[in-house]
């Protein structure tokens, strides 16, 4: 049985928490929320997840102040951390790294490119899409049935 694998998704967005939360789960994740800094790091105490993606700007304090306390505490310095934030200045992303975020990616966000940096950040290896080409789902007519009318042409 394959391992499902648990994400924090901390952002006070929660139109785009619940947006990233329900594709992650299609993507066979289980996913948690927290919506501000302070019941975020109660969270990741109580219960550590895999892996913590989380926004910078937070009510009830920051992220960096999160990330900072996060890795600072030795039963939860081992959780990757990925900032997704819609800050995109050099200096923050430089600090986040320097905090200790394994990865940095600035809002918005496709699901692909979150769940290429969550792989990354559990050390798994990259989703590659089938290089088979969809089946063929229609059916042809039975031998000597007659053929479906062709749509009409717009002139």
């Amino acid at each position: 049985m394959k391992r499902r694998y648990t994400v924090l998704l901390a952002d006070d967005d929660k139109v785009q928490t619940a947006m990233l939360s329900s594709q992650l789960r299609t993507r066979g994740y289980s996913v948690a929320a927290a919506y501000d800094a302070t019941y975020t790091s109660m969270v990741v105490m109580k219960s550590p997840p895999d892996v913590v993606v989380l926004d910078i700007q937070m009510p009830g304090g920051t992220g960096r102040a999160v990330l900072g306390r996060l890795k600072a505490n030795a039963k939860t310095m081992q959780i990757p951390i990925i900032v997704l934030s819609g800050i995109a200045d050099r200096r923050v992303i430089e600090e986040a790294r320097g905090l200790g975020a394994c990865d940095y990616l600035v809002k918005p966000v496709d699901i692909d490119t979150l769940e290429a940096s969550i792989r990354r950040a559990l050390g798994l290896p990259e989703s590659t899409p089938s290089s088979e080409p969809p089946k063929d789902t229609t059916t042809e007519p039975p031998s000597g049935a007659p053929a479906p009318p062709s749509p009409p042409v717009a002139p």
